[in-house]
Formats: structure tokens, sequence, C-alpha cells
């Protein structure tokens, strides 16, 4: 039976149930979290770390709430797109295909009046011409802040300075952003796109709304170099993953991982 739990950093805290349940919340209902919780607890030791006690639970809703396992383990799943940053750019760039964006293209050179910048995404907005400035960490606890907001605001006057005409700049983050960066984002009318900010419509939920969810969503089910295999190919979201399949551009191998990926998905 758990007693304590070692956190990321190096701290021990009090196991809580009901700090756990807080967390199963977003994905399953209170029953089934608490039959997931107590089953978990019972078979494991008394100390264990936070990375076996979110895989222990993880692997529990595997077996009957795989698309809740999904939703639980997104954040993590999002940071083993790196380590560079180049696959989340595809990956944004897909969700915001999926969103009804138009023209987006990653990596594209722009002129300033006073540098050349590559730009991670550029695309058409609602509201003409945007480019997102994206910022990927692969571990917890690192938030994006006020100088990487003051650095895209930046570059979107520079840019504008030399006649490139855009109408709105954009920070997107897998992890948290600070209230100083938001305060001024906010204040240049930029856009923010973090874990759980805007509150109610963030990063999370674009995800679950588009059904962009990663291809390392699949980690259960596929070793990790056949992980690395499918992102080289450009394979980011489980949408490329069954189209490629169907499309049979994947060897043998995947067919386990390829009927969750269906179910996800809700496809016929």
């Amino acid at each position: 039976m758990i007693k304590w739990v070692i956190k990321r950093d190096g701290r021990t805290e009090t196991f809580s149930e009901e700090k756990l349940l807080k967390s199963l919340l977003c994905c399953l209902d209170a029953n089934s979290a608490i039959t997931i919780i107590k089953s978990v607890a019972k078979d494991s030791p008394e100390i264990v770390k936070t990375e076996d006690l979110f895989f222990k639970i993880r692997s529990e809703m595997w077996k009957s709430y795989p698309e809740a396992a999904v939703k639980f383990g997104l954040r993590e799943d999002m940071m083993k797109l790196g380590p560079a940053g180049y696959n989340f750019e595809d990956f944004y760039a897909k969700i915001l295909i999926e969103t009804g964006a138009e023209n987006v293209k990653v990596r594209q050179i722009y002129k300033g009046r006073c540098a050349v910048h590559e730009l991670d995404v550029v695309y058409l907005g609602k509201n003409g011409k945007e480019f997102a400035e994206m910022k990927y960490h692969n571990q917890f606890g690192v938030y994006t802040g006020l100088k990487e907001a003051m650095y895209t605001y930046m570059r979107f006057i520079d840019l504008n300075d030399s006649g490139n005409d855009f109408s709105k700049a954009n920070l997107v983050t897998n992890t948290k952003v600070s209230d100083e960066a938001v305060i001024f984002s906010n204040c240049k009318q930029m856009g923010v796109v973090a874990w759980k900010y805007p509150p109610g419509n963030g990063l999370e939920k674009l995800i679950e709304r588009t059904g962009s969810y990663p291809v390392t969503s699949l980690v259960n089910f596929l070793e990790q170099e056949k992980i690395k295999e499918l992102i080289d190919l450009k394979i980011i979201t489980l949408k490329d993953f069954v189209n490629a399949y169907d499309n049979g551009l994947l060897s043998k191998g995947y067919e386990e991982a390829y009927k969750i990926a269906k179910k996800l998905l809700s496809l016929p």
C-alpha cells in the first residue's frame, strides 16, 4: 500500500488519494477513478516515484478506458515528441489545419527591417497572415515566460517594419506560461496557446477537439524505436498513423497499435 510519493524534483510527500482523484477526474467519472486508484495503491510498495505511479495508473486505464488513458497521459506524450522542437512545430501545424487555417507552412524565412527571421509556423488565420513562435520543452516545471513573449513581439515589429503585414503574432508552448507573459501578450494583442491556457481552450483542449493526438500516445503498444521511426517519417499524429497504415506505407508490427488508434479516433 502506497504511503509516500517521491516527486520528480526529489521531494517526498504523503500519498493523497484525493489529490490523485482530482487529476483523474479530467478523464474518468469518480467511481471508475476511485476503483483504479485503490487497485494500484493496494498492489504498490509503500514508497513510489511519481513517474512509476503514473505508469501504473495509466496501464490500468488502458485495460478498460483507452480514450481516458490517452487524455490522462497527453502532457507526458507531448514531451516525448522531442528532444528537438521541429516535431512540435509540425504537430501544431497539423492542429491549425484541422481548425481551418489555410496555407500553413513551417520553418519559413522572412526578412525584417533589421534581421532575417526563421518563423516556426506561418498561416492564414481569420484575420489575415499570422505566425506562431513555438517554445517546446521536454521537461516538467519549465515555464514559458516574459522573455519569450517580448522576443516574439519584437519579431512581429521588425517583420512588419519591413512591410510583411502580419496581422498577429502568437506564442505557443507545450508547457505552462507565466502570468507576466500572459499580461504582456494581452497588452500587445498577441495570441498565447499553452498547457491549460487560455482557460478551457488551451493546447490540451485544441488537441482533444481536433482529434490531433500525438503518435507518442501509442507508447504502451509500440517500442520507442518504432515511435522514433514514425516521427522521422513525419507521422506525427494518430490520424497520420492510421492514414499511413491504410495506404500500406508501414511494415508489419503495427497491427495492434493500428486497432487502438482507430478506436481512439472513433473511425469506422
